[in-house]
């Protein structure tokens, strides 16, 4: 049997969750912290992950000996399906060495004996509490400072390089549609990985730029420029606290699945960071597109070259474009047609050769008004070339 206690919505108590078989016991405990947390109470082990995919809890306090799922096994569970909530095992004298065995084993925060003071639960909740903020504010840490950072970076990018931009941009939107059809918990690290990967593009002259745009070949000297851009990217990204697993991705994002040509050292298959395996048929999907437009045919080629990618990898980015065949059909609009939404099939460039819009990049609102503004000078052509969306 579930049972919460919950406080009038203005008291915002900690959420806390309380596993044993014994009734009484729970009571117990929920009348010693009642005032403190919003107290939820559970009779087993699988009782407790049922109430944990509905409710939002920052701890978890198990007993040990329960029927059917012990409380190690209730709280590693625990620990896979919701690793920021912090865990508490509650044992018996007899249970220490199992309750220790737990702690290393299972990343438990603490383990208390019964029968334990209630000044003494009510210290180490009042600690699990904290360190769950602590968690918090970590991630939250990873998904605005850090973007922001960069967004920061991807922004500078674009002035120097807007090519480069451009093709960043668009490599980050396939990476990140591979990421959602692997049903990724966590796609930020990918996503952020795509769009820093070009990074050290910006040494790249700008007829490089122009050449990997058209899928023009290169010349030994420019490959050799365009092979130093990953390990540059990483040097950079590198200096960034809490990126190092991103900067490491960015790093392998050439090297093939079956390590066929790479050199001693660099991982293989499985080995692999996820991030760079989805980076690289990002990147080669992109260089396949520049030069023949087609989906199908860039993903029939890609799976010609058997071993490069990551198979999983590869079936993620074909189900990624499955449902929009006939978007990708590319039409002439003019300006005052163009509405958020749509993609830029071709570059937008002025009269004077500037490129104004890289293909690839999303269609917004202030897109459209830069747009009309260069249209009313007549700087650039009368039509955009657009896929997706709808002309009003």
């Amino acid at each position: 049997m579930l049972s919460p206690t919950a406080p009038s919505p203005s008291t915002a108590l900690p959420s806390i969750l309380l596993v044993d078989d014994e009734q009484a016991i729970l009571d117990g405990l929920r009348r010693q912290l009642r005032k403190k947390f919003t107290v939820h109470t559970a009779l087993s082990g699988a009782e407790g992950l049922e109430l944990l995919a509905t409710e939002p809890v920052t701890v978890v306090v198990s007993d040990m000996r329960m029927p059917e799922m012990d409380g190690a096994t209730f709280l590693s569970r625990v620990r896979a399906q919701h690793p920021d909530v912090v865990r508490i095992l509650l044992t018996g004298q007899a249970d220490t060495q199992s309750a220790i065995a737990a702690v290393n084993e299972g990343n438990i925060y603490r383990f208390l004996t019964k029968p334990c003071p209630p000044d003494v639960v009510l210290d180490e909740l009042t600690s699990a509490v904290e360190l769950n903020r602590l968690v918090t504010a970590e991630k939250e840490l990873l998904a605005t400072t850090l973007r922001r950072t960069v967004d920061a970076l991807a922004a500078t990018l674009s002035l120097a390089q807007p090519v480069a931009f451009a093709r960043a941009l668009r490599v980050s939107t396939t990476a990140t549609e591979v990421a959602e059809a692997l049903a990724l918990d966590e796609p930020w690290e990918v996503h952020i990985t795509a769009q820093l990967a070009l990074l050290g593009a910006v040494a790249l002259p700008a007829q490089v730029h122009a050449k990997l745009d058209a899928g023009r070949p290169l010349d030994e000297d420019e490959r050799a420029m365009v092979d130093r851009v990953p390990q540059l990217s990483r040097d950079l990204v590198t200096t960034i606290p809490r990126l190092e697993g991103v900067a490491e991705a960015i790093g392998w994002q050439t090297a093939r699945f079956d390590g066929v040509g790479s050199r001693l050292g660099v991982p293989v298959g499985e080995q692999l960071p996820l991030a760079s395996r989805i980076l690289k048929v990002a990147l080669d999907f992109d260089r396949g597109m520049s030069q023949q437009r087609s989906v199908q045919r860039t993903i029939a080629t890609l799976r010609s070259d058997a071993g490069a990618y990551d198979p999983a990898v590869l079936d993620a980015l074909s189900r990624a474009h499955d449902d929009i065949g006939s978007t990708l059909t590319p039409r002439d609009v003019t300006v005052d047609e163009l509405v958020p939404g749509m993609v830029v099939f071709d570059d937008v460039v002025t009269d004077t050769g500037l490129l104004l819009v890289g293909r690839g990049m999303e269609v917004t609102s202030s897109l459209v008004q830069r747009l009309e503004n260069f249209s009313d000078q007549g700087r650039i052509g009368t039509t955009v070339r657009v896929t997706g969306g709808a002309p009003s």
